[in-house]
């Protein structure tokens, strides 16, 4: 965790399992899939196990996080924001096919785990975004919420690729270490600014 001064407590939560997740789809932002049955379930189980209250919600404009932020507006009485900084990677040509299929095919487009293992992460996608593209917005993301929220206990909620780069930036964590981080289904990472 960081240390800045700014009083700031950010938890980012990866959104309820959605449609194609099981089977490794690449969503992104092109398929806007909804949570599933068990999604919901998951949403509604982390929200009702959430002890802290937020001061503000912040969600992607993706049905399955703002599905997911609706158990904690629920839950709080707070009205989610949604920003588009916070969706998806924009997986481009590739969106709704299975990502294990496309690496067999171009291995060369994942990045790989230490033991060399080829990971889900994409580093480039044809008429897509790249990784270093997804952690310019997480890098403008987190400009905003430092500029924007000191004081504040933020809850936001987005998706996997996203919240890994802000991993990334605010820990410090590389690839390829920085793959074994990724988040389950509504599961969340906490830091302190």
């Amino acid at each position: 965790m960081m240390e800045n001064n700014l009083n700031i407590r950010l938890v980012l939560v990866r959104h309820g399992r959605a449609g194609g997740n099981a089977r490794h789809i690449l969503n992104g932002v092109r398929r806007d899939s909804p949570l599933t049955r068990l999604g919901r379930a998951q949403a509604k189980a982390l929200a009702k196990s959430w002890k802290e209250r937020p001061d503000v919600i912040l969600t992607s404009p993706l049905k399955r996080a703002r599905q997911t932020a609706y158990y904690f507006e629920k839950k709080y009485g707070i009205k989610a924001t949604a920003l588009g900084l916070l969706s998806e990677q924009d997986c481009g040509d590739w969106s709704g096919h299975c990502a294990r299929v496309i690496l067999e095919k171009h291995p060369e487009r994942f990045f790989p785990y230490e033991d060399g293992r080829r990971s889900h992460f994409l580093k480039s996608v044809p008429d897509g975004e790249s990784w270093e593209e997804v952690v310019g917005r997480a890098r403008r993301f987190l400009k905003m919420v430092k500029e924007g929220y000191r004081g504040k206990k933020l809850l936001v909620v987005s998706h996997g690729v996203f919240i890994i780069a802000c991993t990334s930036l605010l820990s410090g964590i590389r690839p390829p270490r920085l793959w074994e981080c990724r988040l389950k289904n509504a599961d969340g990472v906490r830091f302190e600014l």
